[in-house]
């Protein structure tokens, strides 16, 4: 009993889409391949000295990933570092359709905080849109998360 739920708990903690709520953050102009940028408004919480959310990106034409498969949708955990104005990724998850729902066609675990790169982001990218967003909630007490959070992969 205890094995199988614990086979649920890391099911649905590996998979963020379930429960999410996804909100539009910024979208390609191009009508012939759009790609659109999304956060799950309940993932975001301040952790240690950072922001941290569950962010989607959707295409509407097929992305292919180095085995030649193709994928429409990823889910990915981001780390803001709003003051450096840098991100950090890990936990990718890619699905065959632009909804993240299904089963994933690829994932990559998620790395503990302190084995992460953190990369600035390039003024007027998609990236600075993400961490605009997301750190304009910085200043907010609505969600604190402290660096005891514990994850499937840590």
């Amino acid at each position: 009993m205890k094995k199988n739920l614990l086979a649920l708990t890391l099911a649905i903690l590996s998979c963020p889409a379930w429960s999410a709520d996804w909100a539009l953050i910024s979208e390609t102009e191009d009508p012939e391949k759009i790609t659109s940028w999304y956060v799950d408004m309940t993932s975001i919480v301040h952790e240690d000295d950072y922001m941290r959310a569950f962010l989607r990106t959707s295409w509407s034409a097929p992305q292919f990933g180095p085995d030649k498969t193709a994928y429409q949708s990823s889910t990915y955990l981001n780390y803001f570092d709003c003051d450096a104005r840098k991100i950090a990724f890990t936990a990718n998850t890619y699905f065959s359709s632009t909804e993240p729902v299904g089963t994933p066609i690829h994932q990559e675990a998620e790395r503990k905080l302190d084995k992460l790169t953190f990369q600035p982001v390039v003024p007027g990218s998609a990236g600075e849109s993400r961490l605009q967003f997301v750190c304009k909630f910085r200043s907010k007490n609505f969600l604190t998360q402290h660096s005891s959070h514990t994850t499937a992969a840590g």
